[in-house]
């Protein structure tokens, strides 16, 4: 964020720079912080776009879409401040001259093309649409709502780019100075309204799309607390190739009026052409997931999104907590699959398994772990039970290995990774060895 708004303050300064009239008048700063503020809301807004439109080359390069979420939710952050900033500029204007502390400036008539006046229509519309994205970031960001309204309402996020493009248009500075500022202005207004079009026609991740239908369904439950804790265990039988990696997540559209939600990968079989799931009862949408889900049920698959691959350290550990154990469970299905073609290239020497869980009955996947690590001799697991006092620490990891030289991929809560990688760093272990992903969605 601070060298995107560093590049787009030097590609505004040449407007300031080089303007052709004196700088030492009120009005003519305010018309310049106007076009500075607007330059970051639209650049804020393109690229926020840009990235909800789930592009795999985007993807690349903000290295995972948990991270391009991450930054698409901050650039709506600073988009909200920038035009704040930029309505409350322009408001101060008629506010001094009502109040007579200034003098209405004499701006001449404002240009009219085919008899419409595009200048006072466009600023009307930008302060329509200001209110709108008021609204809109409010609603974003309290999360107050449930998913499906979300993502509903996030597609006006569309139309408030297109409201974005049309007010700019008609606004930009003409003389030679701005050249630099108006040239971004119509690049990021072109990616904006192309990205606002798949979005609002929903066409994102199309080309990453797989249909296909529920085949084996497998529930898990127990007592804890005296509430049911369900899981549902899950393959889908595609119609065509996925392409995803283990480790990674993918959208799922069962066409149940829902908006698609993304789920771990448990485990893909390319040559049968399946994908296996894993989905815990955390809210509304997922409580109905787990309890209706039926056999023969269609479903799109979109994906495979993410960055949680296994790194080439030798010495490893991986802590899984609670759901957060399937896409390590995706990795020893990866690793199990390499020693039956006695392919150890990529394999590690050793890897330490922690799952963590509240009680015994929780480990739901424990039997498959175990049935997978009789083909994995290096690798060794540990279970972590919460009802016997288990709690893991940054100490229980480093106790496990003979030095600080092995890479963490951590899948659970952020509050716990985070606890267990400021152990780590205090210790003197390298937090750049430290790989999770923010499975945050919103």
């Amino acid at each position: 964020m601070f060298r995107l708004t560093a590049l787009l303050t030097l590609l505004w300064l040449p407007s300031v720079l080089f303007y052709e009239g004196s700088l030492d008048n009120f009005f003519v700063w305010r018309h310049h912080l106007t076009m500075y503020t607007g330059l970051l809301g639209l650049s804020y807004m393109a690229i926020a776009v840009l990235l909800a439109v789930r592009f795999r080359w985007v993807e690349k390069l903000v290295n995972g879409l948990d991270k391009g979420y991450r930054l698409h939710k901050q650039l709506g952050i600073g988009a909200l401040i920038a035009l704040c900033g930029h309505w409350l500029i322009i408001k101060s204007g008629p506010l001094l001259v009502s109040s007579g502390v200034l003098s209405r400036p004499n701006r001449g008539p404002a240009p009219e093309i085919t008899g419409i006046n595009w200048h006072a229509l466009a600023e009307q519309v930008g302060d329509i649409g200001f209110k709108v994205f008021l609204i809109f970031s409010i609603i974003s960001l309290v999360q107050a709502i449930s998913y499906k309204r979300f993502k509903f309402t996030h597609k006006l996020g569309g139309v408030l780019m297109l409201v974005g493009v049309f007010h700019t248009a008609f606004l930009l500075d003409d003389h030679l100075g701005a050249l630099p500022m108006n040239a971004t202005i119509a690049l990021l207004s072109v990616i904006g309204v192309w990205c606002a079009w798949l979005s609002l026609s929903g066409r994102i991740g199309r080309r990453q799309q797989v249909s296909g239908h529920v085949t084996q369904i497998t529930r898990y439950g127990a007592e804890a607390d005296n509430e049911a804790v369900q899981i549902a265990r899950f393959s889908i039988a595609l119609d065509g190739a996925l392409d995803c990696q283990p480790g990674q997540f993918a959208y799922l559209n069962f066409h149940d009026g829902e908006a698609p939600h993304p789920f771990s990968i448990l485990h893909h079989d390319a040559n049968s052409r399946s994908v296996t799931f894993g989905v815990k009862d955390l809210g509304d949408y997922t409580h109905q997931l787990v309890n209706t889900l039926t056999a023969g049920q269609r479903v799109t698959v979109e994906g495979g999104y993410g960055t949680f691959q296994i790194p080439q350290g030798k010495q490893q550990v991986w802590v899984g907590a609670g759901i957060g154990i399937v896409p390590l469970l995706a990795h020893l299905y990866a690793l199990a699959q390499q020693t039956s073609l006695h392919s150890q290239a990529t394999q590690p020497e050793r890897v330490q398994l922690f799952y963590c869980v509240k009680n015994e009955k929780e480990a739901f996947f424990s039997h498959e772990i175990n049935a997978l690590l009789a083909k994995l001799p290096f690798v060794s697991l540990q279970l972590i039970n919460a009802d016997k006092g288990q709690l893991l620490s940054s100490e229980t990891v480093l106790s496990s290995q003979a030095d600080t030289d092995f890479d963490l991929s951590f899948c659970g809560p952020q509050a716990f990774g985070d606890a267990l990688k400021s152990g780590l760093q205090q210790a003197g272990w390298a937090d750049s060895r430290f790989h999770s992903e923010h499975f945050v969605m919103r």
